[in-house]
């Protein structure tokens, strides 16, 4: 890999070795396509982000989510296209995710696929998690980055939800479309291009990434799944995770992010998920030199800082955002994670951004 997590040939990585921090080639590997549609010449705006043209050739080549959202900024620029990345995760391939694509529309049921997405997600990317809940009658599928910080973070926001909006409709049919969607990133002066993708103009500005929808499309049988296929997908796709698995406080960090990201971010939710007792977890963080309280408390801080830095959100808003039961508890936590007030914090990190308080 080099300095940028670039592989350097079209082998550098066979499906199944992802590294921290980077994700599989796949679902932009029509980028070229992409920014030649758009007047712009591909060669030189690769070139100009370090980037060899022929890492895209093979889908299994990974790249960073760091040299993702620097290479969508240069394109945004070349472009013109303040919504380039929409359109790159609108028009990709039929199947983005490869084995794990292929596995999830063999399922017998679209919220069994959901499962497959949201537990082996890491063995396509590790720069990000897929998300999942289930709340009364709402369900939804997200997408949440480990940095949120990042560069490109809108651009690759807004192509990760395209492709799940693709993804969706090839689980339900084409005719599918989301009761809403969460974009957290700054309104767009046109959002006709989101309403295009989306078939609904989406929220602007919020705490995640996410299509919302029926909970009873998860019961929806996915037409020409077929069950001989499945087991044997799924046997090859245990043993690409047992090649290349996550350590147990990694495999944490990444559910926690997304879990606070959703709102329910707690022991007994993240036991669940991993089919474990309470004690179980922490006794195995613990051999790891961390704790679960360790890993959330992270998971908030990073989650309030991108909301004060990137959004015009209220502190009450953002103290709601991450669950706090008053604004004065989040202030409290937040003295203890940076030791000032976030009115103070936001001040000086994001000046212009949010009302104050706190």
């Amino acid at each position: 890999m080099s300095r940028k997590g670039i592989g350097n040939s079209p082998a550098a990585s066979a499906f199944g070795n992802v590294q921290a921090g980077c994700a599989r080639v796949q679902p932009i590997m029509h980028i070229a396509r992409t920014i030649s549609e758009l007047g712009a010449d591909p060669e030189r705006v690769l070139a100009g982000a370090g980037i060899p043209a022929d890492l895209f050739a093979n889908p299994d080549n990974t790249i960073s989510l760091q040299a993702i959202g620097e290479l969508l900024e240069r394109c945004v620029a070349a472009t013109g296209c303040k919504h380039f990345g929409l359109l790159l995760g609108a028009g990709g391939h039929d199947n983005p995710l490869g084995l794990l694509g292929e596995i999830m529309e063999q399922c017998a049921d679209v919220g069994t696929a959901i499962a497959h997405f949201h537990q082996y997600f890491h063995v396509h990317d590790r720069g990000a998690m897929a998300t999942r809940t289930v709340q009364g009658r709402d369900a939804s599928i997200g997408y949440a980055l480990l940095d949120p910080t990042g560069p490109g973070a809108d651009q690759i926001n807004d192509g990760a939800l395209a492709i799940g909006m693709g993804l969706m409709r090839r689980l339900c049919g084409p005719e599918w479309k989301p009761t809403a969607v969460l974009l957290p990133r700054c309104q767009p002066r046109d959002v006709r291009p989101y309403e295009n993708v989306f078939a609904c103009t989406p929220e602007f500005a919020v705490e995640r990434a996410a299509l919302i929808f029926p909970a009873g499309n998860l019961r929806r049988r996915i037409a020409g799944a077929d069950r001989e296929k499945h087991v044997l997908l799924a046997e090859r796709l245990k043993t690409v995770v047992t090649q290349n698995d996550l350590d147990f406080a990694d495999q944490v960090r990444r559910v926690v992010r997304g879990l606070v990201a959703v709102r329910r971010c707690s022991l007994d939710e993240v036991a669940a998920l991993f089919s474990m007792n309470r004690r179980r977890i922490n006794r195995r963080l613990e051999r790891q030199g961390t704790t679960f309280h360790q890993i959330s408390q992270e998971a908030l801080r990073d989650l309030a800082e991108r909301l004060m830095r990137d959004t015009d959100m209220a502190l009450g808003e953002i103290s709601a955002a991450l669950n706090y039961a008053e604004a004065g508890v989040f202030t409290r936590a937040f003295r203890g994670w940076r030791g000032v007030a976030p009115s103070e914090w936001r001040r000086t990190h994001a000046p212009n951004r949010g009302p104050g308080g706190g």
